[in-house]
């Protein structure tokens, strides 16, 4: 008998899924996304706080209301950086 002709004697091999640990899986893993959404949130609230505590002379907000890109730009950095930063520490 070749192999062939074996897969259609044998029955198929179906695995056995614990679905109960499949499903403690996915809520571990849409868990910590929510904890490190809640996280990275904090973090960026947190950061932009400082930021204006920093730059007591300016009043960021209203320069970006009145359009300013320059101010724009600079926020948007300090943005991207912590997320940057928070990128960085979630590796194991």
């Amino acid at each position: 008998m070749s192999i062939n002709q074996l897969a259609f004697v044998l029955p198929p091999v179906v695995p056995d899924i614990d679905f109960k640990l499949l499903a403690m899986a996915w809520l571990q893993t849409i868990g910590w996304a929510v904890v490190g959404g809640i996280g990275m949130g904090l973090g960026l609230v947190v950061s932009l706080k400082v930021f204006t505590l920093l730059t007591r002379d300016v009043d960021e907000w209203a320069e970006v209301k009145k359009n300013n890109i320059g101010m724009s730009i600079i926020l948007a950095s300090v943005v991207i950086g912590t997320s940057l930063v928070i990128m960085m520490c979630a590796k194991p």
